[in-house]
């Protein structure tokens, strides 16, 4: 009998993991974010860059934090991750996480970018594992809600 048991623990991590297994794991909501904001060239400096997440895994399924940019119009975002007993999503057939990064220049909004992540893994939003963006505020498209910029990255295309 403990030469079975023995022989399950040694086998047991040899066994494929699926990625809705029961253990303590690293869901990854977004991955690093890299960017660069200006104006026609220009940088700016000091705008306040919120990123706002979606997911079932938040309290009241929301989740924002700021960054400021820098003096050169930089700025970062780190991962947003956590370790689990359960995926925040075990009822749903498919894990969806919304991001958008926003930012407010002489009043009005703009977003910069917007992705829907449909697994909890690293680095999976853009071809390097860190997301890279870079803003020319000046080219925007106006809507009721606010202007979008299609800025320039490295992210994957949503499908």
């Amino acid at each position: 009998m403990h030469r079975i048991l023995l022989a399950l623990v040694l086998l047991l991590p040899l066994a494929p993991q699926p990625t809705e297994a029961f253990v303590f794991q690293k869901i990854v909501y977004c991955s690093p974010i890299e960017g660069l904001i200006h104006w026609q060239g220009k940088p700016l400096a000091n705008l306040k860059v919120t990123r706002l997440l979606r997911s079932g895994g938040f309290e009241n399924d929301e989740y924002a934090d700021h960054v400021q940019t820098d003096s050169q119009g930089r700025f970062q975002f780190q991962t947003v991750a956590e370790r689990r007993f359960l995926r925040p999503d075990l009822l749903s057939a498919n894990p969806r996480v919304s991001q958008t990064l926003e930012v407010f220049y002489e009043g009005n909004p703009y977003t910069i970018w917007s992705y829907s992540k449909h697994d909890f893994n690293l680095g999976t939003e853009s071809k390097d594992g860190v997301i890279r963006i870079e803003c020319d505020l000046a080219k925007f498209e106006e809507f009721s809600f606010g202007r979008i910029v299609r800025c320039q990255h490295n992210g994957n295309q949503p499908l």
